[in-house]
């Protein structure tokens, strides 16, 4: 009856339906964007192959944002408020990890509704729960007629370093009933300011204790909380434009309402203690439908007139008489590319998808004074972490695409991580604080050698490289042209990463893997070990690099560009005499003794050797038909990273998962001998294909993290984490499962030169 009863609603929504898979469905919007409609239960269940608990979070969610909001909106109407602009923070944290405090709730015929929570109305199965660009949306059916639709919106930032850093709750009110209704509207959002990277350390341990003390201004227009804090242990405190590891100049949090022109209704602002509400009183005649705003956001500091200008703003060209899908529908249509022309359902509704999660994922940091793309996942939303510098990289790619200026911005931001000497550190915490670390990363210099080749051969922008960038770290003010930044990462790599034995790159720490080392010392093996992946890296992106510089026309790349081609051809000459004749490349080689990879394949060189352009595509072919019949196969979704594992344990993480950022640059390099398969590929390693296999996950129907369980393991599909209790890590919205795809779209779409997929 229930299921009945949502289909049925469901034809009451101006959406294109979709076939339902498990937990949802999808549908276009009437702007033609992307939409989910949550339908599975609450709080989430599910069993893996083995029937044991599937132990997925208990309450999905979903991103909304701009470069200075990050909004974790979640299915029962819990949002998480985060900001990532000075250090990683929950704005209303609470004393569950990876979660937020707020309650909505609504009187009417003298009983009160819950309609926020797990244990709410909005959990139940009567309740409407859509999820689109820039929306969230819950529709809830009461007693005695009454409809409630609560649509939390947030609005894309216009350009690099900007946004509004605010959401509205539009609260649209309907008496369907016989009778006139007094209805009283509630909001409330608890302001507890737990920066990620303590949110697992007792509140009363953590080293600053964050304290808010809200107020309401004379006009009853806003309520606004001042954040503040003591020290808990000792600290020497610095000043707020100093490297830090804590956030010494957290924000100011706001509430306002509107009643969006209803004179007979009232909208009563409070601040008790440390929570912010809005009490919204009404009465809707039989028929009669009301609307409220109310906008909730993070303001530079406590300024009311600031704060009311900016709630202002951000209902210019707002879509008010039209709400349902988001008070923003046509900016964010505007802010993503027009893929009207493709033919495909599935790849226009999730390359859309992914396009909007670069826009609401990228954040400003206040410190670099750039816009990057982080992680995400367990790095940013967990931990608090800006890491790795690789992935912000990778994660630039499709933004050369969909939007320069957000790539050109995300590569300055590297830059900033930038010694003198062409080191790249791994990345930072806190407000601009790198944090020493045991790795000593050996293919920083080789992510960013790609990136900038892509950017400069997609946009033709070769006046980038003229460009002054600066060093770490950034109040030291020390710039230097870009070119000359490029010629330091290459003696950095060719002189300080160095060559091995073999004559292959070095590995020093790691390469890709943090964890390759493993049960090996890396400092035992730091002067000999070797890296396949990272050997195969410089003769797949140096030709891009070495076209790109010759394109600039730059008389200062000359040197550069000769030296790139003499290292090129030396690299090559050895890797191929390593290769032979073999069907794939080795992994590692630690010394003469400790070799990895020989008789067992691993997927971390395969992408970039099949994307080497001075090897034969015969040679190609027959290489990833190989390759593909021990990587590929059982599994469902994606090629797992090990044919068996290397350490002896589960075929998990990085010995054994998939991973979204070692799978489609294989795709890539198919793409140089066979388009039609690596269209395929997309298509394998898409959401669409996860939820057709796995349809009671969520985790992997819209999102993921960095990496999914292959078949081989009992936990096939699912997350593999180090926490205790997997329910409380942030297992999904990870950058590599957005946005690899979408720059393997437009890649692939590029090659075909017709700008469309057929």
């Amino acid at each position: 009856m229930q299921f009945n009863v949502l289909f049925l609603l469901a034809l009451l929504l101006p959406w294109q339906r979709a076939t339902a898979q498990g937990v949802g469905n999808w549908s276009m919007t009437t702007q033609g964007l992307p939409v989910y409609q949550y339908m599975g239960q609450l709080p989430a269940r599910a069993i893996d192959k083995e029937g044991k608990d599937a132990m997925l979070p208990d309450d999905p969610y979903f991103l909304l944002g701009n470069y200075r909001l990050t909004l974790f909106t979640h299915a029962s109407g819990i949002y998480q408020l985060l900001t990532g602009e000075r250090a990683w923070a929950r704005i209303n944290g609470t004393a569950q990890p990876n979660y937020g405090w707020n309650e909505a709730s609504l009187v009417s015929n003298g009983q009160k509704t819950l309609l926020t929570g797990l244990k709410s109305v909005g959990a139940k199965p009567g309740t409407q729960k859509a999820f689109g660009v820039g929306f969230a949306r819950y529709r809830y059916q009461l007693l005695g007629g009454l409809v409630c639709t609560r649509v939390i919106s947030v609005k894309p930032s216009p350009k690099i370093n900007t946004g509004n850093p605010a959401f509205v709750i539009t609260v649209m009110l309907e008496n369907t009933g016989s009778k006139p209704q007094k209805v009283t509207y509630s909001e409330r959002m608890l302001v507890n300011y737990v920066l990620n990277s303590t949110q697992f350390t007792d509140p009363q341990k953590r080293p600053l204790l964050y304290k808010s003390k809200a107020t309401v201004d004379p006009g009853q227009q806003l309520a606004l909380a001042e954040i503040g804090y003591d020290a808990n242990t000792l600290l020497a405190i610095p000043g707020k434009e100093a490297r830090y590891t804590y956030d010494v100049s957290p924000p100011a949090v706001f509430m306002s309402a509107k009643s969006a022109g209803n004179k007979q209704s009232k909208a009563m602002l409070s601040a008790v203690q440390d929570t912010l509400a809005t009490s919204l009183n009404t009465t809707l005649k039989r028929g009669e439908t009301k609307t409220f705003n109310i906008v909730i956001g993070i303001a530079d500091r406590k300024n009311f007139a600031a704060t009311q200008m900016q709630v202002d703003d951000l209902f210019i060209n707002a879509e008010l008489s039209n709400p349902t899908e988001g008070l923003f529908a046509q900016q964010w249509k505007a802010r993503l590319p027009d893929l009207a022309a493709e033919k495909d359902d599935v790849l226009r509704r999730e390359m859309l998808w992914n396009a909007h999660m670069v826009e609401a994922s990228a954040t400003y940091s206040d410190y670099y004074k750039e816009t990057f793309i982080p992680q995400g996942t367990v790095y940013a939303y967990h931990f608090g972490d800006n890491i790795s510098n690789r992935d912000h990289l990778q994660a630039a790619l499709p933004a050369c695409y969909t939007n320069p200026e957000l790539a050109k911005s995300a590569i300055r931001y590297v830059i900033m991580h930038s010694e003198a000497d062409g080191e790249i550190k791994r990345g930072d915490a806190g407000f601009g604080y790198s944090p020493p670390s045991l790795y000593k990363e050996s293919d920083e210099q080789l992510y960013f050698f790609n990136t900038l080749a892509e950017y400069l051969l997609i946009t033709k922008d070769y006046q980038f490289l003229n460009e002054k960038v600066a060093y770490y770290p950034a109040e030291d003010r020390k710039t230097d042209a870009l070119l000359n930044v490029v010629k330091k990462y290459f003696i950095y790599l060719r002189d300080e990463i160095g060559t091995g034995p073999s004559g292959l790159v070095k590995m020093l720490n790691s390469d890709w893997s943090d964890s390759f080392f493993h049960e090996y010392s890396p400092n035992r093996y730091s002067w000999s070990a070797e890296s396949h992946l990272n050997s195969a890296m410089v003769l797949a992106i140096f030709p891009k690099l070495i076209d790109a510089l010759r394109l600039s026309g730059n008389p200062d790349a000359a040197a550069l560009i000769t030296a790139l081609e003499t290292y090129r051809m030396a690299i090559e000459q050895v890797f191929m005499k390593d290769l032979g004749n073999r069907k794939f490349a080795a992994r590692a080689y630690l010394n003469d003794e400790v070799r990895f990879g020989l008789d067992n394949v691993c997927i971390e060189p395969q992408g970039y050797v099949l994307q080497i352009p001075t090897l034969p595509n015969e040679r190609k072919r027959a290489m990833y038909e190989y390759i593909k019949s021990k990587l590929l196969a059982p599994e469902k979704t994606g090629m797992r990273t090990r044919e068996t594992p290397l350490w002896k344990n589960k075929p998990e993480g990085e010995d054994g998962g998939i991973w979204f950022s070692l799978e489609y640059p294989v795709l890539l390099g198919v793409a140089t001998f066979d388009k039609p398969e690596a269209w395929a590929l997309l298509k394998r390693f898409s959401f669409d294909n996860y939820a057709r296999n796995y349809p009671n996950y969520w985790l992997g129907q819209w999102t993921a993290p960095d990496d999914l369980n292959s078949t081989l393991s009992t936990r096939a599909g699912l997350y593999a984490f180090w926490e205790p209790d997997l329910r409380r890590a942030f297992q999904g919205f990870c950058s590599h499962p957005h946005t690899w795809p979408l720059f393997c779209y437009f890649k692939l779409r590029e090659d075909a030169g017709t700008g469309q997929h057929h």
